[in-house]
């Protein structure tokens, strides 16, 4: 638990719970060295804490914080991309938007490989789930009716317990995070206009008194390696393979002076729970899920191929989608417009798109985004993605992607002495057979592949990584 004071006006507090688990095929991003400091007006009300009352500061200090991000780890310039807010954001629910920056804030680490990790999955979490926003909040009420901040809830209940009992047994896998907690003290009883956002922020990005444990409970993937025991994720097994897990916000605030055990006297104070859970893929079991979004974005990606810069992304659902502006530049700043995909307009399956861009040259770094349009005029940008053109002899591409029947081609250079290994998304390698010629392996997995998300991990003559590849299996 930490505790700091914010300019005598404001408190923070936030706490997490968590238990032991099993290791895995970690995907998960790695720790922040230090807090990253935000500076007033333009990115706080009270530096260097988080307290917005603008979606301007939203948006700038996320991307501040990615940006630093960046330098701690030694990441890529602009390799998390930046923030943008849909349009009419301030209208979503309290829950919705912590599903919308949360899944953001995921998807910007696609690929992403923090030092020594392997390419983050940087999957979105499925949706909202009504029970689970229920616990969250029955939570968030017993905190403030009981003047206490802890994970001790009623009856004496942890948040496993509370989490383990919102679903029956068969509807939920076991996973290492259950919980993170956090409350604002302000002068005044009237709930802070972003209070989820100030919680989300202080999680992922000022949490070093805490082990960083709130950002892992946030980011984590399939397993979370970077505790003293590795932690179980999502096992992924349910729905579509490119999303997982359920989330729930819980918000509960007092009069001033009535949180007194953790806000000082003349103080209200404000709570914010947040609860995740792992659902399995049991047809018996029933849920109530929730997404606020006109489009679900479930990847952008962009790599080299033949000398082009070939992009690809896909949508989980989509309700009202006129289509993608392909949007380019050359110092990932100013965009300009270079191609249309139409969309689905409103369609409940994945659906995969692509997009090649021939006007390069070798040797040259592209960035690139989507800015996707719905039928009301409204607008939505993706993260940005870089590519840096490679000449076609020395590159591994993967096609057909997405594959039809789990079969495919991973092209390379040619005469190379590499081995390939499969695996779902859970981490579970996958037995395959490969037939190899001179400048190419053929790989046909043994048994069916399900729809969904998979890996194909390259390794060298020395058995060393070379490369982690994604294909795509479509129904």
């Amino acid at each position: 638990m930490k505790r700091t004071f914010q300019m005598t006006r404001y408190l923070f507090v936030g706490c997490l719970l968590l238990s032991l688990g099993i290791s895995g095929f970690a995907q998960s991003p790695t720790n922040l060295s230090t807090n990253i400091a935000l500076t007033a007006p333009a990115q706080t009300d009270f530096a260097p804490s988080a307290f917005f009352s603008s979606t301007a500061q939203i948006i700038a200090a996320i991307n501040a914080a990615r940006r630093a991000e960046e330098t701690q780890l030694g990441l890529p310039a602009n390799s998390l991309g930046n923030l943008t807010l849909p349009a009419n954001y301030t209208s979503f629910s309290p829950n919705d938007r912590a599903l919308y920056l949360i899944n953001q804030e995921r998807i910007a680490r696609a690929g992403i490989t923090y030092p020594g990790t392997t390419a983050v999955q940087g999957l979105p979490l499925e949706a909202t789930e009504s029970a689970l926003i229920n616990t969250a909040q029955n939570h968030a009420s017993y905190l403030v009716a009981n003047n206490v901040f802890s994970h001790t809830g009623a009856g004496g209940s942890d948040s496993f317990d509370r989490v383990n009992a919102t679903y029956p047994a068969n509807c939920q896998s076991g996973m290492g995070y259950s919980e993170n907690i956090y409350v604002a003290c302000t002068g005044s009883g009237t709930t802070p206009a972003f209070l989820v956002e100030q919680a989300i922020f202080s999680w992922l990005y000022r949490d070093s008194g805490a082990g960083w444990g709130h950002r892992k409970a946030l980011l984590i993937q399939n397993t979370d390696i970077y505790t003293s025991a590795p932690l179980q994720g999502y096992v992924n097994d349910r729905g579509s393979a490119s999303s997982e897990g359920f989330l729930g916000i819980g918000i509960a605030s007092t009069s001033v002076g009535g949180y007194s055990n953790t806000c000082p006297g003349s103080f209200a104070g404000h709570v914010v729970v947040m609860n995740i859970a792992d659902p399995t893929a049991d047809a018996s079991c029933m849920f109530t899920t929730s997404d606020a979004l006109p489009v679900h974005l479930l990847y952008f990606s962009g790599a080299s191929r033949e000398g082009k810069a070939v992009l690809g992304w896909s949508t989980s659902w989509e309700e009202g989608n006129q289509g993608f502006e392909v949007l380019k530049s050359r110092d990932a700043r100013s965009f300009e417009k270079v191609g249309f995909i139409s969309g689905k307009e409103t369609s409940f399956e994945t659906n995969t798109y692509g997009w090649t861009d021939a006007e390069v040259m070798v040797g040259e770094t592209y960035y690139y985004r989507l800015r996707q349009l719905d039928g009301n005029g409204q607008t939505e940008l993706s993260k940005i993605v870089a590519v840096t053109v490679e000449s076609a002899d020395h590159e591994f591409f993967v096609f057909p992607n997405p594959s039809t029947n789990g079969r495919f081609t991973l092209r390379t250079p040619p005469d190379a002495d590499i081995h390939l290994q499969l695996f779902s998304t859970n981490g579970t390698e996958l037995p395959i057979r490969t037939t190899t010629t001179r400048n190419s392996v053929t790989v046909t997995p043994v048994h069916p592949l399900p729809a969904g998300l998979y890996w194909i991990r390259v390794l060298g003559d020395q058995r060393e990584p070379q490369k982690v590849l994604r294909v795509l299996v479509s129904q």
